[in-house]
């Protein structure tokens, strides 16, 4: 009965960690999207693209309905049922955006001023805020704006963004990304750094925080940029150097692959996305605001897991690959 029960055990185990929940990953190849499983089977064109496409970001929401879409600067989106295969331009200026999780609306800077606008997928409607908002969380009524600037960090409900409350102190100097459900926030703040047992030197640490007024920092590395988080608010993807990290906002969890540039991960963090071609990782933004760290390489796409041992290597899911993948969940 014994060796029974460690057998159901560990097949339980084996199974818990290669289940992609019915996921799917899209990627860029030339002048098209294609999606394939989370294995790399099943590959179908999902979009055409123009002409010399640089996809340096691929997004999308908690539920998989939308594809947001970063060609050069340039954004654009394609909703995921399958009804087009074109994309659809937004009136979106050049810098960050982010999707909210129901994936009824975008944040993104405007094309004009310094301002961003919020654009209404359903009413296919922009509305300009006089503020650069780092993303919309929250639903319905209870959405909020927010956003850092030089006086510190932000909160506002979206239609009223007079009514401002402060939730920190004072804004990292670059890489500031709030998470989905906006209760934290990670960046780049200026501090020491030791550069030797005992001497210390200026230097930018990486930390998470809270969004409740304190934003008491915790330290996460020593070096990185924030590429995108987990759609439960759990983990956050970042690159560091050459290597690309997944790690547990709370702390304590984290594993990273030396060599390869970070580009999605799964919704619940246990998973990830890497670009390795044997080249260091591509520009580095200078947008103290960019959420937007890396523009991923061309090269061959390979799926993490945080969970097992830290030696496990990634696995190959598509040979070739031109820019950006994302992981996309299955749609309820």
């Amino acid at each position: 009965m014994r060796v029974v029960v460690v057998v159901i055990v560990a097949l339980a185990s084996v199974a818990h960690a290669d289940d992609y929940g019915d996921a799917t990953v899209i990627f860029a190849r030339g002048a098209s999207l294609y999606r394939v499983s989370a294995t790399g089977k099943g590959e179908t064109e999902v979009a055409t693209l123009p002409a010399k496409a640089n996809i340096r970001v691929l997004r999308t929401d908690a539920n998989g309905k939308l594809l947001l879409v970063d060609n050069a600067g340039a954004w654009s989106y394609l909703p995921l049922d399958g009804s087009t295969k074109t994309l659809v331009d937004l009136p979106c200026g050049a810098g960050p955006a982010q999707l909210t999780e129901d994936a009824s609306c975008v944040v993104c800077r405007a094309t004009t001023g310094t301002g961003s606008i919020i654009y209404n997928f359903a009413q296919k409607k922009a509305y300009p805020i006089d503020i650069v908002a780092s993303r919309v969380v929250g639903v319905g009524g209870d959405r909020k704006l927010v956003w850092a600037d030089a006086n510190g960090i932000w909160t506002a409900p979206v239609a009223n963004v007079a009514t401002k409350t402060k939730v920190g102190s004072d804004a990292p100097v670059r890489g500031f990304l709030p998470s989905p459900d906006g209760t934290h926030a990670v960046g780049v703040y200026a501090d020491e750094v030791y550069e030797s047992v005992k001497k210390k030197k200026p230097g930018e640490i990486f930390t998470v925080f809270a969004l409740d007024g304190t934003a008491a920092r915790r330290r996460l590395a020593k070096l990185a940029m924030p590429l995108d988080w987990s759609h439960d608010s759990h983990y956050v993807l970042v690159q560091d150097g050459a290597t690309a990290c997944l790690t547990s906002a709370a702390g304590g969890e984290y594993k990273c692959w030396r060599g390869y540039t970070g580009t999605s991960l799964s919704p619940d963090g246990r998973w990830g996305l890497v670009i390795g071609n044997g080249k260091p990782p591509g520009t580095v933004s200078t947008d103290t605001n960019a959420d937007i760290a890396i523009f991923p390489p061309s090269g061959s796409l390979f799926r993490t897991r945080l969970e097992g041992a830290y030696t496990d290597k990634p696995t190959l899911i598509v040979k070739t690959v031109d820019g950006a993948a994302v992981w996309v969940p299955k749609q309820p």
